[in-house]
This record gives structure tokens, C-alpha cells and sequence, in this order.
């Protein structure tokens, strides 16, 4: 019996839903919450990688990021520039995984020309390590 049938059962007896029942349910609705988000980021970046144009652009900022939270971690935080055929100059942040980039550094951009502002990425075979792109090759690309 899962977990909303068992609250189920307690109302229809007229107990009531403990605390532990209901941070349950929150902690499972923020799991599926976030599993969801990373699975929308991921199909978008594959879209563009697929799909989107491709322009070479540059790393125009590299930034430290220092967690308080997380035990004072630090991460850096990339900001990355491009142009389209219209000649608009477009920045985004992306994070570029295992690799980094100084600033100035050439990449190659993918992006959606009807959103590029809002859809655009680094990701893609140049920036994936060999496993990865051996899985896309092959399952992705047919090849």
C-alpha cells in the first residue's frame, strides 16, 4: 500500500495524517519536482544540440561563487557571448560541466533562433566527455 492510500485509509477511519506522513509527502514532492526540471533542462539541450543553430561565440565572464550553505563551497559561474545573423549580440550563462573556460575563450554555441536569449547552450560533443558522446553517436545520432 503506498503512502496516499494509507493517508486515505487513516481519514476514512477518522485518525489523522501524522507529521512524518506529511514531511513525506513534501520531500517526495520536491524530489519530483526537481527531477522534472532537470528533465525539461535536458530535453532543451538536446533539442538545441540536435535542432538548434550553431554560431561560434566566446566566454565573456568567469565568476567564483562562494556557498555559505553548502560549507563554504565555491563554484564558478560561466557567462557566454554570441551574435546572431541579425546582428544582435546575445550573453547567457551556461554551466559547461567538468570543463572550464577563461575569459576570451572561443566555443561553439547551439541556440533556438526563434528564443535566443533565452535558449542557448555550450553543451554538446565538443564539451561531453567520451562516454557521453559515444552514447549520443550512437542512440542519437544513429551512427
Amino acid at each position: 500500500m503506498d503512502i496516499i492510500d494509507s493517508v486515505a485509509l487513516k481519514k476514512a477511519k477518522g485518525g489523522g495524517v501524522s507529521t512524518t506522513e506529511i514531511g513525506a509527502l513534501a520531500a517526495g514532492l520536491a524530489c519530483a519536482t526537481g527531477v522534472a526540471l532537470f528533465l525539461h533542462r535536458t530535453v532543451i539541450v538536446i533539442w538545441l544540440v540536435l535542432r538548434g543553430e550553431r554560431t561560434q561565440g566566446r566566454c565573456v565572464k568567469r565568476e567564483l561563487i562562494r556557498s555559505v550553505s553548502a560549507g563554504s563551497s565555491t563554484r564558478a559561474e560561466f557567462t557566454f557571448s554570441f551574435r546572431t545573423p541579425e546582428g544582435e549580440t546575445v550573453e547567457f550563462k551556461d554551466r559547461p560541466g567538468a570543463f572550464g573556460y577563461e575569459e576570451g575563450t572561443p566555443v561553439r554555441i547551439c541556440y533556438d533562433p526563434a528564443l535566443p536569449r533565452k535558449r542557448a547552450t555550450i553543451a554538446g560533443p565538443d564539451t561531453w566527455g567520451r562516454s557521453t558522446r559515444g552514447f549520443c553517436s550512437i542512440f542519437l545520432w544513429g551512427s
